[in-house]
C-alpha cells in the first residue's frame, strides 16, 4: 500500500529547485577576500612588473572588516603595506602610497574574475583572481 500522496511528490521536487537556485544564486555573490594580481616577471628586462593587492577580513567592533595587503613593482618590487579598505554597496575603495606617484586612492570592485578598477594617477586597472607571483616558486606558474 503506498501512502504518498502525488502532489507531495510534486511540492518536494518543486522545494528542491527553489533550494537550488537559492545556493546559486548565493554562490554567484563573489567574496571580497583573495588575492588579486597582474605582476608579471620581464624575462628581457630582468624586471617585474604589476600590482598584488592580498584582501584579507578581521573583525572590528563586532563586525567583519577588511584590509588589503598591496604592492607596487615598477621594476623592482616595494615594501608590501598593509591599508584599511572602505567597503560600499557599489565596490571598494582604499589608499596607498605609490613608490613614484605618492599617495594614490584606488575605487573600483569586485567580480567574479577579479578586482578592476581606478587608481587616480595611474589609470585603470584590472587584476585577475588568483596566485601570487610570490607562490610560483623558482619555476615559474
Amino acid at each position: 500500500m503506498h501512502l504518498r500522496h502525488p502532489c507531495l511528490a510534486l511540492m518536494g521536487a518543486a522545494i528542491a529547485l527553489l533550494g537550488s537556485a537559492l545556493l546559486c544564486a548565493a554562490a554567484d555573490t563573489p567574496k571580497l577576500q583573495g588575492i588579486y594580481s597582474n605582476m608579471e616577471p620581464s624575462v628581457e628586462q630582468g624586471e617585474l612588473i604589476g600590482i598584488e593587492v592580498f584582501i584579507l577580513p578581521h573583525i572590528r567592533d563586532d563586525e567583519v572588516a577588511y584590509v588589503a595587503l598591496i604592492q607596487f613593482s615598477d621594476g623592482l618590487p616595494t615594501r608590501p603595506q598593509l591599508v584599511d579598505l572602505a567597503t560600499r554597496d557599489d565596490g571598494i575603495s582604499f589608499s596607498a602610497v605609490h613608490p613614484i606617484e605618492g599617495e594614490i586612492g584606488f575605487k573600483g570592485s569586485i567580480d567574479m574574475e577579479g578586482l578592476s578598477g581606478r587608481f587616480d594617477t595611474l589609470g585603470e586597472v584590472s587584476l585577475p583572481r588568483g596566485e601570487s607571483i610570490w607562490q610560483w616558486g623558482a619555476s615559474g606558474r
